[in-house]
């Protein structure tokens, strides 16, 4: 049913469980043992994270036909990767982050179109930041992969030794996600024009997407709570 649930006013939480699958996408892949987590338990776990949000599209056969074929072309080469055929997880991500942007695209709509606020849509707004730091994770990765040594990584993230791909994806996706949020350690840093053109680009967006977001929602609130105060005086 997904996202058309909030249209009709049947909030299914949906949006509560890929927020809690976002953040522990964020958490647990570190907790993993390296060599197991190359043969299935790392794409396994990504994969439940990508399904949690192909569940939030809408019922549109159309929309989940798109964005299932992404998601579909995105973690088979994963899968196939993990199980020792090399250089064809790379070519997933292009999918895969399509997959990311069509559905972050869905949910921002259903946020910015909706007339209530309640504890899901502010999450569903919430699940749009996280993605969007998926998203420049992956194009991140892309631009290592096309231009190596795009990004300086220091070798204490590089430790994983047995897994060197896996070291260099987690450690641009800690810089994603420090670069959105304007944090900025300072340990993993663009070198090539590209990739700072990417950083400066993403810490723009996730500026500007909180500031929009604060005020669409906080707008939606006061209107909401006017309508109700007229409706009690009625």
């Amino acid at each position: 049913m997904g996202l058309s649930r909030y249209l009709g006013g049947d909030r299914v939480g949906e949006f509560g469980i890929l927020f809690t699958s976002l953040l522990a996408l964020l958490v647990l892949p570190e907790l993993l043992p390296g060599e197991g987590a190359v043969h299935w338990q790392l794409p396994l776990f990504f994969s439940v994270v990508m399904l949690s949000a192909l569940s939030t599209v809408s019922r549109h056969r159309g929309e989940m036909f798109i964005a299932g074929s992404l998601l579909v072309l995105g973690l088979l080469p994963q899968w196939i990767g993990a199980f020792g055929i090399a250089g064809v997880d790379t070519a997933g991500r292009i999918p895969l982050a399509l997959f990311l942007i069509y559905v972050s695209g869905l949910i921002l709509r259903m946020v910015l179109t909706t007339r209530t606020v309640d504890l899901e849509v502010v999450l569903a707004a919430l699940c749009v930041y996280l993605l969007l730091a998926l998203i420049w994770a992956i194009a991140y990765h892309l631009i290592e992969a096309y231009q190596p040594g795009s990004f300086s990584i220091p070798a204490a993230l590089l430790e994983d030794k047995a897994n060197p791909d896996r070291a260099v994806s987690a450690a641009l996706h800690y810089f994603s996600f420090t670069t959105l949020t304007t944090l900025g350690y300072g340990d993993v840093t663009p070198v090539a024009s590209l990739a700072r053109s990417m950083a400066m680009l993403e810490a723009l967006v996730g500026q500007i997407y909180l500031v929009t977001l604060i005020a669409r929602l906080v707008s939606l609130q006061t209107v909401q709570r006017e309508d109700e105060a007229r409706a009690d005086g009625d």
